[in-house]
C-alpha cells in the first residue's frame, strides 16, 4: 500500500495476531494464524522485491523531470513492511522465537545492500538482526540459524557477508552456553572472512576475533605474577596459536613476553597451572623440557 501509516497498522495487526500463535503444554497449537506459514508465503515475494529494488533506481532523472519508479517504490514498501512485522513480532510475541523468523535472517542481511545510503535504515536493520541474536535459541533453532549464517557468508553481496559476520558477535554473547557445541563452525566462518575479497568484511572479521587481543591483555596484565585468570587465558590462546598469521603473530608475541617476564620465578609460577595447561604451553611456546 502506498500509505506508510496503513502499512504500519498492517504490520502491527499481523504481529498481534501472530503473537498469539502459541504452543500449549500438550504440544498443540492455538487456532491463531501460523507465523511460520505466513513467513514461508512472503519469503518469495520478499526475495523478488529485493531483486527489483536492486536492479531499478527508485528515482529516474530525465532532463529536467524527476520520476519515481512505481515498481521500485512498491518493492521498497514491501521490504519495509516485512521488516516492521519482524520487529513487532519480537515485541508482542508471548513465546520464544519461531523458526520462520530465523528463515528471514538471510533477507535481513541482503537488504543491507539496499540501505547503503540510509544510515537510519542501516541502524534499524542491525537492531532487528540483533533481536534474533538476543532471543533464546534452542538446539534446533540454533542449528537452523547457523546454517543460515553459513549460507549468507557465501553470498555474492559483500554487504550481506559483513552483516552476517557482525551478527555472530551478538549471537555468541547472548547464547554463550548454547552455542559452545557450534564454536568450531562459527570460528571457521570468521576465519574464512579474514581472507574475504572485500576489505569491509575482513575488518569486521578481525574485530570479531579481537577477543584474542583481549586474552593477550589478560596474560600481560600481570607481568611478574600469575593472576587467577591467566592460566585459562593462556590455555585459550594455545588453542588458536596455529590459526592464520594475523592471529598467530599476536599470540606468539604475547607468549614470548609472558615467558620473558616469568622465566626467573617459573618454579613458583608453574604451581598455578594444571598438568594439562603446562603441557599445552610446552607444545606452543618452548621446548617440552622447559615446563617439565
Amino acid at each position: 500500500h502506498p500509505s506508510k501509516w496503513i502499512r504500519e497498522r498492517i504490520a502491527t495487526i499481523l504481529s498481534i495476531s501472530f503473537g498469539l500463535n502459541l504452543t500449549l503444554f500438550d504440544g498443540k497449537s492455538t487456532r491463531h494464524p501460523d507465523v511460520n506459514q505466513f513467513i514461508d508465503m512472503i519469503r518469495e515475494r520478499l526475495h523478488q522485491a529485493i531483486e527489483i529494488y536492486q536492479q531499478k533506481p527508485l528515482i529516474n532523472v530525465s532532463g529536467s523531470s524527476v520520476e519515481l519508479d512505481v515498481e521500485a517504490r512498491q518493492a521498497l514498501n514491501l521490504i519495509e513492511t516485512v521488516i516492521d512485522i519482524h520487529s513487532n513480532l519480537f515485541i508482542r510475541s508471548h513465546q520464544p522465537i519461531k523458526e520462520g523468523i530465523i528463515c528471514l535472517f538471510p533477507y535481513l542481511c541482503q537488504i543491507e545492500s539496499i540501505a547503503t545510503n540510509d544510515d537510519d535504515f542501516k541502524k534499524r536493520l542491525a537492531f532487528y538482526r540483533m533481536h534474533i541474536g538476543m532471543a533464546y535459541l534452542n538446539p534446533h533453532l540454533l542449528e537452523t540459524l547457523i546454517q543460515q549464517l553459513e549460507h549468507v557468508c557465501t553470498a555474492a553481496k559483500w554487504h550481506a557477508r559483513r552483516a552476517a559476520i557482525e551478527f555472530i558477535q551478538n549471537m555468541i554473547f547472548c547464547n554463550l552456553f548454547n552455542v559452545r557445541c557450534h564454536a568450531k563452525r562459527l570460528h571457521e566462518l570468521v576465519l574464512k572472512s579474514l581472507f574475504d575479497e572485500q576489505l569491509e568484511v575482513r575488518l569486521i572479521a578481525s574485530k570479531t576475533l579481537s577477543g584474542i587481543l583481549g586474552l593477550c591483555a589478560i596474560v600481560l596484565s600481570s607481568p611478574y605474577d600469575i593472576s587467577i585468570y591467566v592460566p585459562d587465558a593462556l590455555r585459550a590462546l594455545c588453542k588458536y596459536s596455529y590459526d592464520p598469521h594475523l592471529i598467530q603473530k599476536s599470540i606468539k608475541e604475547c607468549m614470548s613476553e609472558f615467558r620473558r617476564t616469568h622465566y626467573d620465578s617459573w618454579h613458583e609460577h608453574r604451581t598455578k597451572f594444571t598438568d594439562e595447561q603446562l603441557e599445552m604451553l610446552a607444545d606452543v611456546l618452548v621446548s617440552h623440557s622447559y615446563y617439565t
